[in-house]
C-alpha cells in the first residue's frame, strides 16, 4: 500500500476508525505525515456498504426511491432519505458502466451471488439476487 498524499511506501498502522459504516484501518505516513484510510470506493459514507448496494440494487431493479426507502426502513431498520439513495445510484452506476473494472462471480454467505467489481484502486461489491 501507499500514501494516497505522496505515493510512498513507507507507511505504519495508526489505529482504527469505528463508526456506523464499519472499522476501517488508519494509516500514517511517515514521510508526509498524512493520516488515511485505505480507498475501498465508500470513503466519507454514512451507511453500511451493504445497505448502499441494496439501495442500488432494488432501484436498479424497478423500485422507485419511495420503494427503496421504504424497503430499507422495513426490513433492514435503515433510515435513509430519498435523495441520499438517488446520490448513490448516481454515484456508484458510473463505476459499474465503466468499462475499466473487472469483475468476479463468487457464491457468498446466505447463498446469494454476489460479484465483486474492481480497478487499481476501489473494489465494489454488488448483488445479483433478492434477499
Amino acid at each position: 500500500m501507499k500514501c494516497l498524499k505522496c505515493k510512498s511506501k513507507n507507511i505504519v498502522k495508526r489505529g482504527k476508525n469505528h463508526n456506523k459504516s464499519g472499522i476501517k484501518q488508519i494509516y500514517l505516513c511517515k514521510n508526509c505525515n498524512n493520516n488515511f484510510v485505505e480507498p475501498d470506493g465508500f470513503e466519507g459514507m454514512r451507511y453500511n456498504k451493504k445497505d448502499i448496494v441494496r439501495a442500488i440494487h432494488l432501484h436498479n431493479e424497478g423500485l422507485s426511491l419511495f420503494q427503496v426507502k421504504d424497503y430499507l426502513w422495513q426490513h433492514e431498520g435503515v433510515k435513509v432519505s430519498r435523495e441520499a439513495i438517488r446520490e448513490w445510484c448516481n454515484k456508484y452506476s458510473v463505476f459499474l458502466k465503466s468499462n475499466k473494472w473487472n469483475y468476479s462471480d463468487n457464491k457468498g454467505k446466505n447463498s446469494s451471488w454476489w460479484k465483486i467489481y474492481w480497478s487499481e484502486k476501489r473494489f465494489f461489491l454488488w448483488f445479483e439476487r433478492d434477499w
